[in-house]
C-alpha cells in the first residue's frame, strides 16, 4: 500500500514538474485588420488562458504583439522576441523551405479566408495592365507579403515567368492602416491591395474602385495567413501549443456562433472608430470564412519554388504542419 502511494506521489510530482518545464509566457505576433479577428477574440475572451488553466497551467501569460508585416514578424520569431507568428503564407513558406536548425518551422493552422482586393483611386487604372511606373501599390511587404505574391502570380499569367517581378518596382511596403491613410490622403501611393475593414472603408471614398481580386488572380481560395512556430518551441512546449490551438478553435466557434459579440470584442481591442453593426456586416460578407484549415498552401509553395523564391516545395500540405491540424480539409 505504501509503495503504491509513493509511486503515485512520484507520478504527481513528475507531472507538475513537466507542466512547469514549459514556458509560462506565450508571445504571439499578429497584425491589424479583420484578418486577425480570431486573435482579437482570443485575446479579449482570454480563451488561451482559460484552456491553459484547465490543462493545469493556470499561470500562463499570453501577450499579443502587433507587427506591420510578415518580415518583421519573422525576425521576431527567429530572435525569440515572439514564440508564434500569425502572418501571410509567403513568410511561412520562406522559413519552412530552409528547414534546418533554428530556422526549422512548422505550421499550426490557418485562421480563415477573407475577400482581398487591389483597389486604386487612379482613374486611368481599370485593369492590372493599366498600371505604369507612375503608380504606387501598397502591400504589407514588397515581394514577401501574400498580396505581393498575388501580384507576382498575376504578372506570370500576363507576361510569363521571366517577368514575375513586373509590379515589384511600383510596390511599396506599408501596414494596412498606413496604406489606407496614404491612399486616401492623396500621396504618391494611389493603390492598395487591401483586406477588410480597410478595403470597405476605401471603397466608400469617391473614385476608389476595384482593379482585381485575389480569387481572380489565383483562380481559387487561398488562406489569408497561417500560424507557425519553430520546431524547437513546439517540441519544448507541446501543452502550450495544444492550448493555443484549442483557444483558437474557441475563438472561431464564437465568431460563427455569436458574430455580434465578436464584433464588440474587435472594437474593444482595435479601438477603431466604427460600430459593432458595421463589423458584424463585414463578418457576414460573402467569401468571408473564419476556419482553421490551411487552403492553397501547396499551390503557393509551388509558385514560389517555380520562381526561385524558395528552394523546395511540398507534395502534401501536411508535410509543413503539426499533426494537430491534419484532420482538417487543407490543401
Amino acid at each position: 500500500m505504501m509503495l503504491r502511494l509513493f509511486i503515485a506521489a512520484c507520478v504527481a510530482i513528475v507531472s507538475i514538474a513537466t507542466a512547469r518545464a514549459e514556458t509560462e509566457q506565450l508571445n504571439l505576433g499578429v497584425q491589424r485588420g479583420m484578418t486577425y479577428l480570431p486573435f482579437i477574440v482570443m485575446q479579449h475572451e482570454h480563451f488561451v488562458e482559460q484552456r491553459a488553466a484547465a490543462a493545469g497551467m493556470p499561470g500562463l501569460k499570453v501577450t499579443f504583439n502587433v507587427f506591420s508585416g510578415g518580415p518583421a514578424m519573422t525576425d521576431g520569431l527567429l530572435s525569440d522576441t515572439i514564440d508564434v507568428a500569425a502572418t501571410g503564407i509567403p513568410s511561412f513558406l520562406a522559413l519552412w523551405a530552409k528547414g534546418r536548425g533554428k530556422l526549422a518551422v512548422k505550421g499550426l493552422s490557418s485562421y480563415g479566408t477573407l475577400p482581398i482586393a487591389l483597389v486604386t483611386r487612379s482613374p486611368n487604372v481599370k485593369t492590372l495592365a493599366d498600371f505604369t511606373d507612375k503608380n504606387r501599390i501598397a502591400t504589407p511587404g514588397v515581394k514577401t507579403s501574400t498580396q505581393s505574391i498575388f501580384l507576382r502570380m498575376a504578372a506570370e499569367k500576363m507576361y510569363g515567368l521571366a517577368q514575375v517581378d513586373h509590379f515589384d518596382s511600383i510596390t511599396v511596403g506599408r501596414g494596412h492602416p498606413d496604406a489606407m491613410a496614404a491612399m486616401l490622403g492623396n500621396t504618391e501611393i494611389d493603390s492598395h491591395f487591401a483586406i477588410p475593414p480597410y478595403l470597405q472603408q476605401e471603397l466608400r471614398a469617391p473614385g476608389v474602385h476595384v482593379v482585381a481580386t485575389s480569387e481572380e488572380i489565383v483562380g481559387g481560395t487561398v488562406s489569408n495567413g497561417t500560424i507557425f512556430l519553430t520546431v524547437r518551441f513546439a517540441e519544448a512546449n507541446p501543452k502550450v501549443v495544444a492550448v493555443l490551438y484549442a483557444g483558437l478553435k474557441d475563438a472561431l466557434d464564437l465568431i460563427g456562433r455569436d458574430p455580434k459579440r465578436a464584433a464588440v470584442d474587435y472594437l474593444a481591442v482595435s479601438g477603431e472608430r466604427t460600430t459593432p453593426e458595421e463589423i458584424q456586416a463585414l463578418i457576414a460578407i460573402p467569401g468571408t470564412v473564419y476556419d482553421i484549415a490551411p487552403h492553397g498552401i501547396v499551390a503557393m509553395a509551388k509558385f514560389l519554388h517555380r520562381t526561385g523564391m524558395i528552394a523546395t516545395a511540398p507534395n502534401d500540405w501536411k508535410e509543413m504542419y503539426l499533426p494537430l491540424v491534419w484532420d482538417e480539409p487543407g490543401s
